[in-house]
């Protein structure tokens, strides 16, 4: 009975505030989440009732319940600007995987942007001309001063170990490219983090250079074929296209998921260097479910599935794990015997 109250209050927020703030197209995705969250609401709320003997404790625990929710969604505080020493400058941290707000918001944030009439006509050229950009202007700089910093070390005969940590950066991400641009030939064992001499550097920079080539001409047929598209639908109806683009785009949701006001595009972390903003564009390599925030799309054992999909796989999966806990009262047995064990202590100290 709860869930189908939560499914008509869900459907309800969903056609009066989709309808206040102009939200086209996507009433059911919003309604799917937003009853998703809604159920696992009632099953923590079922839980923590049944667990909890005193209305005032409920009442006490519903803050430390509800507050998570929101500061750890990741829409008020960015996961890599918690602290660093719980919590991952380039991951979502544990304690962010089992709040239900952030695969909520996370799937309707990412299928919201992808997904609008207007957007995923050119996503895939966006995600073509971002990566092209990343790599021949952002990578390619970082790879090219670390590799001079190098090259400047060995004239000074200063060679220490952040320059050696410094060439295993270069071999790590080498490697990683060779695995995106395989066209482009390289003998990784070329790089080895002992061995830092100038023929070595000259290797490095000279396979960069190759990959800034190589993506420079990408973006531009990305750019050409995306400027096709955009010219086909002004031919057509300039007045429409142009009402479409402000009917289905956001750009607050636009500067959320891309990250655009970040002024570290790119960073080092474990001798890796990692893309610090449109992420919306960077498909994950984990095979389970793990993934950056506001990818794309997700791998479930090796299948690719979009994160509006996966996400709200989770959120059920959340509500299934808490339903069984209240079926078999694991909390209340739980509660039940730490207390009892506490009477049992007391008793003891008392004799």
């Amino acid at each position: 009975m709860q869930f189908l109250i939560s499914a008509i209050q869900a459907a309800t927020f969903v056609a009066v505030g989709n309808s206040i703030f102009g939200i086209r197209g996507m009433w059911f995705e919003y309604w799917l989440v937003l009853f998703s969250c809604w159920a696992t609401s009632n099953m923590m709320g079922l839980l923590i009732s049944d667990s909890f003997k005193t209305v005032v404790t409920i009442y006490i625990l519903i803050p430390f319940l509800v507050i998570p929710q929101i500061i750890l969604s990741g829409i008020i505080v960015k996961y890599d600007k918690l602290n660093p020493n719980i919590s991952s400058p380039v991951s979502i941290p544990v304690y962010g995987e089992i709040i239900a707000a952030r695969w909520g918001y996370e799937a309707l944030a990412v299928d919201q942007f992808m997904n609008n009439r207007f957007e995923r006509q050119f996503y895939q050229y966006d995600k073509v001309i971002s990566i092209a950009k990343f790599k021949k202007d952002i990578w390619y700089n970082e790879m090219k001063s670390i590799l001079s910093r190098l090259e400047s070390n060995i004239d000074r005969e200063r060679i220490n170990d952040a320059d050696r940590r410094d060439m295993t950066l270069i071999r790590n991400e080498i490697e990683e490219e060779l695995g995106f641009t395989p066209s482009i030939d390289f003998d990784i064992n070329l790089i080895y983090p002992g061995v830092i001499s100038p023929e070595t550097i000259g290797e490095a920079r000279d396979y960069t250079d190759r990959v800034r080539r190589y993506y420079i001409e990408v973006s531009k047929n990305a750019v050409e074929a995306r400027d096709q598209v955009i010219m086909a639908y002004e031919a057509a109806d300039r007045d429409g296209f142009i009402r479409m683009k402000k009917q289905y785009t956001n750009e607050s949701l636009e500067e959320f998921v891309r990250n655009d006001n970040e002024k570290n595009k790119i960073k080092r972390y474990k001798e890796r260097l990692y893309q610090n903003y449109d992420q919306i564009f960077f498909d994950p390599v984990n095979p389970l479910v793990k993934a950056h925030f506001y990818a794309p799309q997700k791998q479930l054992f090796g299948f690719y599935a979009s994160t509006l999909a996966v996400n709200t796989g989770v959120i059920w999966f959340m509500t299934i794990v808490l339903y069984i806990l209240l079926y078999f009262r694991v909390l209340h047995k739980i509660l039940e015997s730490s207390h009892k064990a506490r009477m049992v202590m007391r008793y003891k100290r008392g004799i």
